[in-house]
């Protein structure tokens, strides 16, 4: 559904002063990116070479859920004991997810246990990070960006990281969310493919659960640019414009998310890690496709928001001269009027004209045929 757009008075139309210092307040807002959010903690915490917590707090307590699977079975559990997941022997997939990032000691102990690379958990932990893939000697590590629109119409970008081994899938996520609940479901109903196949099978349908996130937002935002053209086509307003403006950081922030994300699947295909077994590989591909198809969908966007923006301001174009078109025409039949009416206000003694019984109606006349001329005149240049 479209999102309801607080009422405007249209005066502000005509405060050009308000306008600019409301505007760049907007923009100013759409703009403040984490990464700036977050410099000075970041540049503390590489100065003390501490692995340190970069982002929002969104949860009291980390939450931490393992699924242990194969075809025959699968076993949930809130258990922080990670070291079976490191047995070499054990048959089975583990797919832990731990939501939550901001206890860091709680990382470094399963970063311990499944002896995860330092630069790795520090990626993981800061949240400003960009979408990435990296490959290591006994895990594939993945970073991207979920975005969703919230109940507040506003965007909800939110960072998963995955490390990919051999028999496991480790997944963070900075709050707790529905990202995977058809996946959770399908591991304990025993649906699909998942407990067939391997762990890089996993993380394929985890990683194409984001990409559902992308197009649900993108079409949650054409939604709104369909109310907007109407506003733009029928009475644009200041708040129509920061709409529009809003509407493209928000495309661009997609498009900045996306971009990278198509990057790494990219990556996976052309080196061919072996962390992705041959069978999966037409899943990549897959993923590929929907990566393209996004963000084919999000610049389909941008260009309907610059085009709605262009025609926003030939409209308030064409109604400026609408009204100048008005208050020139009337100005201009008035002129000859003034002119009549200052001649005969002068306070000269002998002007004969002002010795005419019937002068005063002579003039008005004179007046009214000069105003109907001007008006029949303009009417058939189609001035009016």
């Amino acid at each position: 559904m479209g999102k309801k757009r607080k009422k405007i008075n249209p005066i502000d139309l005509v405060r050009p002063d308000k306008l600019l210092i409301t505007g760049l307040k907007t923009l100013t807002e759409l703009t403040l990116t984490p990464l700036n959010m977050y410099a000075d903690l970041k540049a503390q915490a590489k100065g003390k070479a501490e692995i340190t917590f970069i982002g929002e707090k969104k949860l009291e307590e980390a939450k931490v859920q393992l699924f242990t699977f194969n075809e025959n079975e699968a076993v949930e559990s809130d258990e922080k004991d990670f070291n079976p997941m490191t047995d070499p022997k054990d048959s089975h997939i583990y797919w832990l997810n731990i939501h939550g990032l901001h206890e860091v000691d709680l990382i470094q102990d399963l970063a311990t246990v499944m002896n995860l690379d330092r630069l790795a958990v520090r990626q993981l932990l800061d949240t400003t990070q960009r979408p990435k893939v990296e490959e290591f000697d006994d895990y594939l590590f993945f970073n991207v960006k979920s975005i969703l629109l919230d109940e507040d119409d506003q965007l909800d970008v939110e960072q998963l990281s995955f490390f990919l081994g051999k028999n496991y899938v480790v997944s963070f996520q900075e709050k707790e969310s529905d990202h995977f609940d058809d996946i959770r479901y399908k591991i304990r109903e025993g649906i699909g493919f998942v407990r067939k196949r391997t762990s890089d099978y996993l993380l394929i349908q985890l990683l194409d659960a984001i990409l559902d996130n992308y197009f649900e937002t993108i079409e949650d935002i054409n939604e709104d640019i369909a109310e907007l053209e109407n506003d733009v086509y029928k009475d644009p307003k200041q708040e129509t414009l920061f709409d529009l403006e809003k509407s493209k950081k928000r495309a661009d922030l997609i498009k900045k998310s996306l971009t990278p994300m198509a990057e790494a699947i990219n990556y996976i295909l052309n080196n061919r890690t072996s962390f992705f077994q041959k069978p999966n590989i037409k899943y990549i591909n897959d993923l590929r496709m929907s990566c393209t198809n996004a963000l084919e969908e999000v610049e389909s966007t941008s260009r309907s928001l610059e085009s709605l923006t262009n025609i926003y301001y030939a409209s308030l174009s064409q109604k400026m001269n609408e009204t100048m078109k008005v208050l020139t025409t009337v100005a201009t039949i008035f002129i000859p009027l003034t002119f009549i009416a200052g001649i005969y206000g002068m306070n000269f003694e002998y002007m004969p004209e002002l010795q005419y019984r019937n002068g005063y109606f002579i003039i008005w006349g004179i007046m009214g045929a000069v105003f109907i001329g001007m008006v029949i005149y303009f009417k058939r240049k189609k001035w009016l």
